[in-house]
């Protein structure tokens, strides 16, 4: 049996940077949440963001969808 070292290290950079996405939305949850319309328009503008960011990098399976943690 033959072991492909360039896969499994393409597929730990892809689970590091799954758990960096993680991670930066753990910290970003549990920061206290700004109230009133700007504060959502800010919530709201960087989740578009980072949906079109991995769609554009091509990490996550469907792309521009965000997923709350």
């Amino acid at each position: 049996m033959t072991y492909d070292h360039e896969t499994a290290r393409i597929h730990q950079a892809d689970l590091d940077r799954e758990i960096d996405g993680l991670r930066t939305e753990r910290i970003l949850a549990a920061r206290p949440r700004p109230l009133g319309l700007l504060g959502r328009a800010r919530r709201r503008t960087g989740r578009a963001l980072i949906a079109a960011g991995q769609s554009l990098a091509g990490t996550d399976a469907r792309p521009l969808e965000t997923h709350r943690v």
